[in-house]
């Protein structure tokens, strides 16, 4: 019960009509005295708890032979009702807000330094792509944006993921990234990169201890991102016809490659 309260508060109930709410859901119907002494809101307060859980038609008063009782609205049709609401509240105000975005600075950076807000921030990108995305992640991420990824695909984005690690999932042109653990070794982090509709950015790294993300719409950022991806992509083809004379020319694991303050031309 206590749960459900506390949920009914992140709604915008007060907590006593949170309480009074759920103690008609126990035992109904009830009158206003027999809801104050059940979820132990003050009776002096009961009377206006119940009107403003009537006027958010979450009660309903019946009467009867010698007192007024009150009913709960039964809580999938409350639910739906608030969701409803809610959804049309949230089109109007996005359809007003979007009047006025135009002014919008696009060249700023959002630094993120929470993974809850990345994941945010990375399913909005996907969820708002129209016509492609270009992915770098590991399989971690790749788990939990996964879904947003499939209805992304299903409305016909088209997808490239660069994926550190092997995977057997199925959605868009994935690339197996062919030195992940070196590059893990090296970096002690997780890269993570996306790119929507060539519009915004997303790039950064994430480690046990610290994460580190830039978003922005800035054109020389979301440029460097592409490039960034795109031309590890072409290394992966490439690394997939030639892998036997590319390795034996760097190493197993491209570390000469890697080495980027020596080049060794002798053939």
């Amino acid at each position: 019960m206590k749960k459900a309260e506390i949920y009914l508060m992140h709604l915008g109930l007060s907590e006593n009509e949170a309480r009074a709410y759920v103690a008609l859901l126990c035992e109904n119907p009830l009158t206003a005295y027999e809801v104050a002494k059940k979820s132990g809101i003050p009776s002096s307060k009961i009377y206006e708890v119940m009107r403003k859980l009537d006027n958010r038609s979450m009660v309903q008063s019946i009467h009867g032979e010698r007192s007024r009782g009150f009913v709960p609205m039964p809580p999938d049709e409350f639910i739906n009702n608030y969701r409803s609401n809610i959804e049309e509240s949230l089109d109007s105000l996005n359809s007003e807000l979007s009047d006025l975005k135009t002014g919008i600075d696009t060249t700023y950076t959002w630094h993120i330094r929470e993974y809850d807000s990345l994941l945010l921030k990375a399913r909005r990108m996907i969820n708002t792509s129209e016509s492609n995305l270009l992915i770098q992640l590991w399989s971690e991420e790749m788990k939990l944006l996964l879904e947003s990824m499939e209805k992304a695909e299903e409305r016909g984005v088209k997808i490239a993921i660069l994926h550190y690690g092997a995977t057997n999932i199925k959605v868009g042109q994935i690339y197996k990234h062919p030195i992940e653990g070196s590059i893990f070794t090296d970096n002690n982090s997780r890269g993570f990169a996306m790119v929507a509709d060539s519009k915004e950015a997303l790039l950064g790294k994430v480690s046990e201890s610290n994460l580190d993300m830039i978003w922005s719409m800035n054109e020389g950022f979301v440029l460097m991102a592409e490039d960034y991806i795109r031309h590890d992509i072409y290394f992966i083809k490439t690394a997939r016809r030639f892998a036997p004379l590319l390795k034996a020319r760097f190493g197993d694991n491209f570390e000469k490659l890697r080495d980027i303050f020596t080049d060794d031309i002798a053939l």
